[in-house]
């Protein structure tokens, strides 16, 4: 992974009435794997130098936590007596999956090198990956009915991803046949949906697929099928 920092604003200017300090994120790439990050400070009061350092944070499944990487982590200062310093942070090499924000610490200093004040921001996140859907189904349970040899399968459908899915297609087939397919309107990240359909009595195995002509664009389509044997049913 790799960084380049420059500045991009030293002119004077009272900064009156705007937030001390600010990140954003300019810009996140998937083709490059990389991001561009800007951040801003204006004096205060009896201020002369305006400091600021970037860190660069990935999240695992405890948290946010600090990278190293060439050129993070220096203080970066400005000329005396401007009124509003920015900076440009590039970063490159991030790794595929993974999300990222910029942390920024501020500094105020005085004419006589005094610290007057600090701050930290963190920037919106860059995500290494496609916002979308990821949908699965798998057969839970069955169910018998009055009919003869007509039972109720019940299918677990889940959206895993981090956008809403519409129009999602369920499919149920026993002992390798296609029974039916039934459509669920909306699906939100996160959210979970059992369907029932009513199909023959297994003697091998059923198979739940969700969306099984790929018509969803979603971030994995390895896990859109189960199939459970029919001794590894419960009743329902």
């Amino acid at each position: 992974m790799t960084a380049a920092a420059a500045a991009v604003v030293a002119a004077p200017a009272s900064g009156a009435g705007k937030p001390p300090a600010s990140v954003k994120l300019a810009s996140c790439s998937l083709d490059t794997r990389s991001a561009l990050f800007i951040a801003r400070m204006h004096q205060i009061s009896g201020s002369h130098r305006l400091w600021l350092r970037f860190r660069l944070l990935e999240k695992s499944d405890t948290g946010l936590h600090p990278l190293k990487a060439p050129g993070l982590g220096r203080w970066r200062k400005s000329k005396p007596g401007v009124g509003t310093f920015a900076y440009k942070q590039a970063v490159k090499g991030l790794e595929a999956g993974s999300l990222y924000r910029a942390q920024v610490d501020y500094r105020w200093y005085d004419e006589q090198g005094n610290l007057l004040l600090t701050a930290r921001r963190r920037s919106p996140a860059c995500r290494q990956f496609d916002v979308l859907p990821n949908l699965e189904a798998t057969p839970v349970s069955e169910k018998a009915l009055r009919q003869q040899g007509v039972v109720r399968y019940r299918i677990l459908v889940t959206n895993e991803g981090i956008a809403p899915a519409t129009d999602v297609p369920v499919r149920l087939t026993v002992d390798g046949d296609v029974v039916d397919t039934v459509t669920i309107p909306n699906l939100a990240p996160a959210e979970r949906v059992v369907v029932g359909i009513q199909g023959p009595k297994c003697t091998h195995s059923v198979k739940a697929d969700v969306d099984p002509d790929g018509v969803i664009v979603e971030s994995s389509e390895s896990d859109n099928s189960h199939e459970v044997a029919c001794s590894d049913l419960p009743g329902a």
